[in-house]
This record gives C-alpha cells, sequence and structure tokens, in this order.
C-alpha cells in the first residue's frame, strides 16, 4: 500500500501540469455567454460593408441595392446605415444622403464610410461627377453630430477629389488620410472639406499572373475596396481584386506614406469563380467545398469578444444570388493577419476570462476603440 508521501510525489507533476494546461484549454459550459453567427448574414442585399461599433450597438453602412443602373429596379437609392445589437439581425435606422437634382451627386452611390473626427461623424461617398457613362467617380464628404444624422453635405458644389471606394485613416499626429481605389491617398482637411498636399500611390495591379495581376492577354484586373489600421509600430493596407473571383490581401508599411509592400502570402482570404478565372487567364485554385464565389471588400471593426473582426461582402456560387454581409475574426500571428472563411454555424465564447482586446492595434479613428467600449 502506496504511503500517503508517495502518493503526493506521484500525484504533484500531475497536479502541476493540470494547473498549466488547463487555462490553455477553453471549457466551454452551458452558463458560458457565447456567440453564435453563420455566414453569410443574412441582411439585405449590401456590398462593401463598414461595421462600427458604439456602446453595445453595432452600426453599418454600405452600397445599396440595387447596385447597378439601367435595370428595372432603378437607380441606387443614396446612403443607408444599419443597426444591430447582435451583429446577426440587422434594422434600417436611417436613409442620410439621397440623390440631388442640384448638385452633382445625383447618381449611383458607391462603398459610402462613417469615420469619427473631433466630437463629429465624416461620411465619404462615391458617385460620378457628371452625367455621361464615362463620367469618373467622385468622392463626397458630409457631417452630423450623430453617427444615424442627419448629414449635411459639405461637397455640394464640387467633389472632394475623384475616387471610388474612399476610406479614411488618422495617423498618429492627427493627420487624417483619404485612401482610394487603385490604389493611391492623399491628406485630407475634414473641417473644411478640401484635400492638402499632392496624392501618392501606395500599391498597383501586379505585372504577372497572380491573384491581382494582369495576365498576359487577359483584361486589365484593378484594386480596390482599401481599408488601413495600425498594428504596433506597422501600418497594414488591406484590398480586393477581381483577377479570379474576388479576394482580400494587404500590404505593409513603416509609415503611412509608404513605401506600401505586398505581404508576399496574398491572398489571405476570398472566393473564386471558375468563369472569372478563365476571362482574366488565372489559375483557379479554390477548393470544391468553398462555397463563395466572391468574398472581399470590407473593413476592419471591434467584435462581440472585443477584438478584431473584419466584415465583408459574399457573393454564394449560383445564379441570381445576391450579396450578403460575411465576418470573421481577424488575428495577428507573428504580425502576419490571418483570417478564416466559414459558411456553418460558428460560436464564440464570451467568458470574461479570455475576453480578448484589441492591444496595439488601431483602427482608422483613434476614437473608434473608446466608441467600442461597453458604457
Amino acid at each position: 500500500m502506496l504511503s500517503f508521501r508517495l502518493l503526493f510525489r506521484f500525484l504533484l507533476p500531475c497536479i502541476i501540469f493540470a494547473a498549466f494546461v488547463q487555462p490553455l484549454t477553453l471549457q466551454a459550459s452551458s452558463k458560458d455567454p457565447r456567440f453564435d453567427y453563420e455566414n453569410p448574414i443574412q441582411t439585405d442585399p449590401i456590398r462593401d460593408p463598414q461595421i462600427i461599433k458604439v456602446g453595445k450597438t453595432w452600426y453599418m453602412t454600405g452600397t445599396s441595392y440595387p447596385f447597378f443602373e439601367g435595370t428595372s429596379l432603378g437607380p441606387i437609392p443614396g446612403v443607408k446605415i444599419w443597426s444591430s445589437t447582435n451583429l446577426t439581425e440587422w434594422k434600417l435606422s436611417s436613409l442620410v444622403i439621397t440623390p440631388s437634382k442640384d448638385h452633382w451627386y445625383k447618381r449611383r452611390f458607391w462603398a459610402p464610410e462613417i469615420f469619427p473626427y473631433k466630437g463629429k461623424w465624416y461620411l465619404t461617398f462615391n458617385c460620378p461627377e457628371g452625367d455621361g457613362s464615362d463620367s469618373p467617380q467622385s468622392v463626397g464628404l458630409a457631417v452630423a453630430d450623430k453617427i444615424t444624422g442627419p448629414y449635411r453635405v459639405l461637397t455640394e458644389d464640387k467633389p472632394l477629389t475623384t475616387g471610388n471606394d474612399s476610406t479614411l485613416f488618422q495617423d498618429d499626429d492627427g493627420k487624417v488620410y483619404l485612401f482610394r481605389s487603385g490604389i493611391s491617398a492623399i491628406q485630407v482637411d475634414l473641417e473644411h472639406a478640401k484635400t492638402v498636399g499632392d496624392p501618392f500611390n501606395a500599391i498597383r495591379p501586379g505585372s504577372d499572373s497572380s491573384w491581382d495581376g494582369t495576365a498576359p492577354g487577359g483584361p486589365e484586373v484593378g484594386l480596390e475596396g482599401p481599408s488601413v489600421l495600425k498594428h504596433g509600430q506597422t501600418y497594414y493596407l488591406l484590398y480586393s481584386s477581381w483577377g479570379r473571383g474576388y479576394e482580400e490581401g494587404y500590404a505593409t508599411a513603416p509609415k503611412i506614406t509608404g513605401p506600401w509592400v505586398k505581404y508576399r502570402g496574398n491572398p489571405i482570404y476570398g472566393g473564386q469563380e471558375e468563369e472569372w478565372s478563365r476571362i482574366y487567364k488565372h489559375e483557379y485554385t479554390q477548393a470544391a467545398s468553398i462555397p463563395y464565389g466572391q468574398l472581399g471588400h470590407g473593413t476592419p471593426f471591434v467584435g462581440p469578444d472585443g477584438g478584431l473582426w473584419f466584415g465583408c461582402h459574399g457573393y454564394l456560387k449560383g445564379k441570381g444570388q445576391q450579396p450578403h454581409l460575411v465576418i470573421t475574426p481577424l488575428n495577428f500571428d507573428h504580425d502576419v493577419i490571418h483570417m478564416t472563411v466559414t459558411w456553418t454555424p460558428q460560436t464564440i465564447f464570451l467568458t470574461r476570462h479570455f475576453k480578448v482586446k484589441l492591444g496595439d492595434t488601431r483602427l482608422a479613428s483613434p476614437q473608434l476603440g473608446a466608441l467600442a467600449e461597453e458604457p
């Protein structure tokens, strides 16, 4: 029969091992708060979504349905804002910008985004400047005291600048930069609704048959849907390309003005269409089990666990499919961004002991982290 001393010497290593290992394996119980979701989220059809968390409510804007003019569905209605308290059920909160007969922003409202700055909410939207079919997309700017409006357009007489898919980022020195498809950027003065200095290039399409480049003999592809964040001392520029469907990659830089270098492991997220791969002469590499043909153009936001998430639009494969919101956690592993494509039920346990924080990651505006804190 083992003495108590021998038994203790035998069990002590097991006790120590369990004490160290158990916290690393999150054991969920029925009492743990949880977040359940399944992509795509059944929102109203939406493209290019942007999500912001304010207190316990998430707000979303994006390109509203119908997306393209010249159909029986009519023109794009303007800029809408939706709200949700759980990220899976969304209701229309307000229609904040509508087409104007008397000003340049008459149609095709594309990829709006909302940006908090000095106690105000600034909204960028993108419309053709003229009435012709070849009129260039240009950027409008509006301001409001509340995120849901009412918004006052500051650029009624002329656009802020040219471009599409505009997004704003405030640097550590307080300067605000506008990035747009292409991808280029320019400093802006929001309070006076004007640009500052000259634009600068960030990244360009690849020169070979890579996912974001133009293959020999194939139509030109583009880079769009930029979104900027800062992690540690590094700036990250997320962007999309349609070389073989719609996919997401990123570039990094030591400062906001560059030089920007594309991540060599791109794309990190997205969906592919076999037909698009044939048209643009790019290799189709997607697993047969993935149901998305397009997945991209989104923004990082504070998720239900207090950590960083990414929301974008996704098209399921199949004729007549409409785009809906798709969300996923955005994680850094040795400064490399990781996101996982999902289309089955997912559960995130929100036990406070394991609650994730943004840490040294900053979103487009330094106010966003504070806005996302629970009151």
